[in-house]
């Protein structure tokens, strides 16, 4: 089980690490949220991957990972936060693969 303050203890290192345990397998790009123009309030690494027509993004904010996946058109999508590294790089090696498929939601609707 999860211990939910376990979730507030996630750092912009936490996203490198991940980063480092993937790079070799997938064509992901390590960046900036500044850097990727996309109107983040924070200044976080972020770790971007597309496949099968989707977007995925992993950052830090409030100490905890944030986990995006969202159309090629960034019109819907959905988020979680995985509560650990191991977890983290589970859910993109799952998206890379297409081994997961995500209920989204159109952006701006409730």
């Amino acid at each position: 089980m999860v211990n939910i303050t376990d979730l507030f203890d996630i750092s912009d290192n936490d996203v490198l690490t991940v980063y480092e345990q993937l790079k070799s397998r997938y064509d992901l790009v390590l960046t900036t949220t500044s850097e990727l123009d996309e109107g983040f309030t924070i200044h976080s690494p972020i770790i971007v991957g597309k496949a099968h027509e989707q977007v995925i993004q992993l950052y830090v904010c409030d100490e905890m990972f944030i986990l995006d996946v969202m159309d090629a058109e960034q019109s819907q999508g959905t988020h979680w936060h995985p509560h650990d590294i191991a977890t983290a790089v589970k859910n993109i090696a799952d998206f890379m693969d297409g081994k997961s498929d995500y209920p989204m939601y159109p952006f701006g609707k409730a």
